[in-house]
């Protein structure tokens, strides 16, 4: 038997200094360096305009993360950190920290005591949910790279579809993915107004704003057309409790034509609700920022879905991501 240790409490505790070194990290652009060519502390402190010894810490300190490679004082990429953290990699992802370290975000959690005791966010009236809420346009510009292996994975799945409906579109890429491969396709997308200012620009970069409509408001009470093919669901129904999530799935089931299909993006842990790590912890990412939000299991988006009149969901695992596919039939 081991013995003993507060090891695991402390690593727990000293989460905010493992996010500070991260974020120092992407604001001197150390990673980018190193894809540039500089491998040792005195050229990254040079290039960087550090101090030496606050150079050679932070380096250190982001071995010890597996975010980068140390070999006889050199330092060299992981290949996740070559991928999401040089800033001119296409997916990159440094941009997040405006999102994960915004003041709402920290606020949520300085807050998150509070937030256990009431079950629900406390910063602000209605968490995120609250109309125009500003923290999703920064939320969708930041975290446009992560969407991206879902909204292949659904356009994969997808097949010729006419016309498509994307609830909560955000920065528009699932619809707009699905646009690109089905040039006869059209898609309206629903959301609050400030953001789909991002999704209408997304839209002209990929060549579809012809196909692509916008129409601005609550999914709960804009029309949301009918007789669709193919409805999308990514990464909304988390925000609300179960009642919530089952009026949006109901007004979706009337917008679809017979035999028309949706597909719900989520993070869904195992029935233990603490495996796997990732959709299991982000339960407690709902209970910060949302009134009644949750990371629901499968049998629960299930009953959800069949009250709806919806099929059992089939799940496609998205590659390089935390996250399923749900594709259910009306």
């Amino acid at each position: 038997m081991s013995q003993p240790s507060p090891l695991k409490f402390m690593e727990a505790v000293n989460g905010h200094q493992k996010a500070a070194v991260a974020r120092a990290a992407i604001e001197l652009e150390v990673f980018t360096r190193i894809a540039e060519g500089l491998s040792t502390a005195d050229e990254l402190a040079a290039a960087c305009r550090c101090a030496p010894r606050g150079m050679r810490i932070l380096l250190d300190a982001l071995t010890v993360l597996d975010l980068l490679h140390k070999h006889e004082g050199h330092y060299s990429l992981t290949r996740d950190s070559a991928i999401y953290l040089d800033r001119h990699s296409p997916e990159y992802l440094g941009d997040c920290i405006e999102f994960q370290h915004s003041p709402f975000m920290q606020s949520a959690f300085l807050h998150f005591t509070d937030a256990v005791r009431k079950g629900g966010a406390v910063t602000e009236p209605e968490g995120t949910m609250a109309p125009e809420h500003p923290v999703w346009l920064h939320y969708a510009r930041a975290m446009t790279p992560l969407a991206m292996p879902q909204a292949r994975k659904c356009a994969d799945v997808a097949g010729p579809v006419e016309s498509v409906l994307d609830i909560a579109a955000g920065h528009g890429m699932f619809g707009i993915t699905i646009l690109q491969q089905f040039p006869n396709a059209r898609c309206l997308a629903v959301d609050w107004a400030n953001i789909l200012t991002l999704a209408q620009e997304n839209a002209a970069g990929a060549g579809v704003s012809a196909r692509y409509e916008t129409r601005p408001g609550s999914a709960f009470d804009v029309d949301l057309g009918a007789h669709h093919d193919l409805a999308l669901l990514p990464n909304i129904l988390h925000h609300f409790d179960p009642e919530g999530c089952h009026a949006l799935l109901r007004r979706v089931h009337a917008a679809l034509r017979p035999g028309g299909r949706l597909f719900v993006v989520e993070m869904i842990p195992h029935e233990d609700r603490v495996h796997p790590s990732a959709p299991a912890w982000f339960a407690t990412m709902m209970l910060a920022t949302t009134l009644a939000g949750d990371a629901y299991t499968l049998s629960e988006y299930s009953a959800m879905l069949d009250t709806a009149g919806f099929s059992a969901p089939e799940v496609h695992p998205v590659p390089s991501s935390a996250r399923s596919l749900l594709v259910s039939i009306k």
